[in-house]
C-alpha cells in the first residue's frame, strides 16, 4: 500500500457507545460491555439471553446520510449510514471538502452483513406468509446492501465493493481504498466495516455458556472472556460498525485537515501446512513492517485481537513475542467489545490511531493469570504510557487460520 494514504476522518459505535469518544473512554477504564442478549426477531423463541456485547440500538439519535429511504434499510445499511455520516463530518467533508461524486469511491468489508435480514424474511414468509414480507426485505437481506445504500448517500460515483475475508475483512477492505487512493482510481474512499449479532451466533453462545455452567446470575452481566489466560476462556460475540475516510496525504495536506494517522502499510497472510503457532500472524507482520520500511524498535504501541479464544491468543501472543518481546506496550480490545467479526481491524486501527495520538494505550479488559505456555507481553489491565511512539502497529487473527497487519504512523 502507498504510504501517501491518510485517514481524515472516523465514525464508529461500539457496545461501549455511540461515537469515538464514548468507545475510548470505557476501553481506558477497562470496562467490559459483555452483558445477557436476546436473540433478535423471535427467530428463536425458545431460546434465552446469551453473552454478548451489543449495539443498544441502531443509533436512531445519530443523523444518517440522507432522510428518504431510511424506513427501508435493514439495520446493518443504517448503522453504516449513520457512522458514514459521523466520519464524513469528522473529516470536514461537509465544509466545502468533498470531492465529486466519481472521485469518491466506499468499500465495506464484512463477515455476515444481511445475514440476520436474510434469515428475518425466511422467518416471516413462513410464519406471516409472503404477502406480509417487505418488498425491501430481500434485497436488504444481502451482503452489498450496506456498501450500496452508503454509496446512495454519500452520492459515491467511484468503485463501490464489498470485500469478505473473516476477521481481516476490515484489513482487506483498507488495502483495497489504499490501492484505489494510490492509483487514482478515487480521491477519497469510505471504508466502512459492520457486522451485527446474529441469531446463530448468539444461540452458539447461549449453547457454549450454558455448557460451561455459566458464571453469573440470571439478569446481570455475563462472564468476561480472559485474553492470554492459562485455561482459554472462549471468545464472545459483539457487534459494531466503523467507516474511516481515506484520502490521499497531499489532498488532506491542501485542504488542511487533521489527520488522524498515516497507513503505512497492511500485510496479510493466511495459515499454510505445518504452520506452527503465530506462524500466519508472524509473517503477516512481518511483511506489513518490511512494505512500510519500519523496523520493530520503532514500534512504540501493539493493538492485539486477542479476545479469550485459545488458538487466536497463542497465535498472537507468540508473534508479537517474537518480533517485539515483552519491550512494547500492547492493548486487546476483544474482552471489552467481544469478537466483532469482520469489523475487528478497522476497529483496532481507529483506536490505534488514537492511542498514538494520545501517547497513550487504553487498557485490556479482563487480564487475569498469564499462561505460562505463552511469550510474555507488555500487557496491562490499566492504560500505558507510550510518548515516543513512531509507529503503531495493529494484529488481527482469524483461526482459521490468517492473520492481518497494518502499521500506523502519526501525521507528517
Amino acid at each position: 500500500m502507498s504510504t501517501s494514504a491518510v485517514i481524515t476522518g472516523v465514525g464508529l459505535a461500539t457496545a461501549l457507545g455511540a461515537g469515538y469518544d464514548a468507545t475510548w473512554q470505557g476501553l481506558r477504564t477497562g470496562r467490559s460491555a459483555i452483558t445477557d442478549v436476546a436473540p433478535p426477531g423471535g427467530l428463536y423463541p425458545g431460546r434465552g439471553p446469551a453473552p454478548a456485547a451489543a449495539l443498544p440500538d441502531d443509533l436512531s439519535d445519530v443523523s444518517a446520510f440522507g432522510r428518504k429511504r431510511l424506513r427501508a434499510l435493514s439495520r446493518e445499511s443504517l448503522l453504516v449510514s449513520r457512522a458514514g455520516l459521523l466520519a464524513w463530518q469528522d473529516a470536514g467533508l461537509d465544509a466545502d471538502g468533498a470531492p465529486a461524486p466519481e472521485d469518491l469511491g466506499v468499500v465495506l468489508g464484512t463477515t455476515g452483513a444481511g445475514l440476520t435480514g436474510y434469515l428475518q424474511v425466511l422467518h416471516d414468509g413462513l410464519t406471516l406468509g409472503t404477502d406480509l414480507v417487505s418488498p425491501y426485505a430481500g434485497p436488504q437481506g444481502s451482503l452489498n446492501a450496506a456498501v450500496s445504500d452508503l454509496a446512495i448517500g454519500a452520492d459515491a460515483q467511484g468503485p463501490v465493493l464489498t470485500v469478505t475475508a473473516g476477521r481481516c475483512s476490515g484489513a482487506e477492505a483498507l488495502t483495497v481504498a489504499g490501492d484505489l487512493v494510490r492509483t487514482g482510481q478515487a480521491e477519497v474512499v469510505l471504508v466502512a466495516a459492520v457486522d451485527v449479532l446474529d441469531p446463530l451466533t448468539l444461540d452458539a453462545a447461549g449453547a457454549r455458556e450454558t455448557a460451561a455452567g455459566g458464571d453469573a446470575p440470571v439478569g446481570r452481566p455475563a462472564r468476561t472472556p480472559r485474553p492470554f489466560a492459562p485455561e482459554p476462556t472462549g471468545s464472545l460475540p459483539g457487534e459494531a460498525v466503523v467507516v474511516l475516510v481515506v484520502e490521499g496525504a497531499v489532498r488532506a495536506r491542501e485542504r488542511g485537515t487533521r489527520v488522524h494517522a498515516e497507513i503505512a502499510a497492511v500485510g496479510t497472510a493466511l495459515g499454510e501446512a505445518g504452520d506452527t503457532d503465530g506462524a500466519a500472524a508472524t509473517r503477516a507482520v512481518a511483511a506489513a513492517l518490511a512494505a512500510a520500511g519500519v523496523a520493530p524498535r520503532d514500534v512504540g504501541l501493539v493493538c492485539s485481537s486477542a479476545d479469550g479464544s485459545g488458538p487466536v491468543d497463542r497465535a498472537e501472543a507468540h508473534a508479537l513475542g517474537g518480533v517485539f518481546g515483552a519491550h512494547v506496550p500492547v492493548f486487546a480490545t476483544g474482552a471489552a467489545l467481544g469478537d466483532c467479526a469482520g469489523t475487528t481491524t478497522l476497529l483496532q486501527v481507529a483506536l490505534a490511531a488514537r492511542a498514538l495520538r494520545c501517547g497513550e494505550t487504553p487498557a485490556t479488559a479482563g487480564l487475569a493469570d498469564w499462561s505460562p505456555t505463552l511469550p510474555r507481553l507488555s500487557v496491562s489491565g490499566a492504560p500505558q504510557r507510550c510518548p515516543a511512539a513512531t509507529a503503531a502497529l495493529v494484529l488481527t487473527t482469524d483461526d482459521r487460520p490468517g492473520a492481518a497487519a497494518v502499521v500506523l504512523r502519526p501525521p507528517r
